[in-house]
C-alpha cells in the first residue's frame, strides 16, 4: 500500500510540474535557460532532502555507473526536457504531456532489444492500449 501511495504522490507532482512548467515558458523566455533553471531546482531539493537524512553516499559507484547516471541525465534531464518544453509551448500542457506518455512503449522496445527482455503478450497489450490512450486524448 505504501508504494501505491508514493507512485500517486508521484504522479500528483507530475501533473503539477507541467502547469508550472507552461506557466514559465510565457513571454518567449529561452527554453534553455528554462532547462537548466528547473535543473538547478532538482538540485537544490535533492541535496535539500538527502543531506539531512544522510542519504548522500557515492560508495558502490564506479566510473561505468558514473557515466551511465550522467548520459541519462543528458539525455532525460535536458535534451528531452528541451523538446518537451518546445512541444509545451506549442501545444500546451494538456497536450504535450499525454503525448509524452508514450514513453513506456520505447522502454519496453529498447529492453527487448538492449537489455534481452522478454515481451509477453499482456505488454504488448499494454503498449497498445497506451497507444491507444495517447491517440484519444492528443485528438483535438
Amino acid at each position: 500500500m505504501k508504494g501505491v501511495v508514493l507512485a500517486i504522490i508521484a504522479a500528483l507532482l507530475w501533473g503539477i510540474a507541467p502547469i508550472l512548467d507552461k506557466i514559465a515558458l510565457s513571454n518567449g523566455v529561452s527554453i534553455y535557460t528554462v532547462t537548466l533553471v528547473r535543473l538547478i531546482g532538482a538540485v537544490i531539493a535533492i541535496l535539500a532532502v538527502s543531506i539531512p537524512i544522510n542519504q548522500v553516499d557515492f560508495t558502490g559507484f564506479d566510473l561505468k555507473r558514473i557515466l551511465l547516471l550522467l548520459i541519462a541525465g543528458a539525455i532525460a534531464g535536458a535534451i528531452a526536457m528541451i523538446f518537451y518544453y518546445s512541444a509545451l509551448r506549442i501545444l500546451g500542457a494538456s497536450r504535450t504531456v499525454p503525448l509524452t506518455a508514450i514513453y513506456p512503449m520505447f522502454t519496453a522496445l529498447f529492453s527487448f532489444l538492449f537489455l534481452g527482455e522478454s515481451v509477453s503478450i499482456r505488454l504488448i497489450i499494454g503498449v497498445v492500449l497506451i497507444v491507444i490512450g495517447i491517440v484519444l486524448v492528443s485528438e483535438a
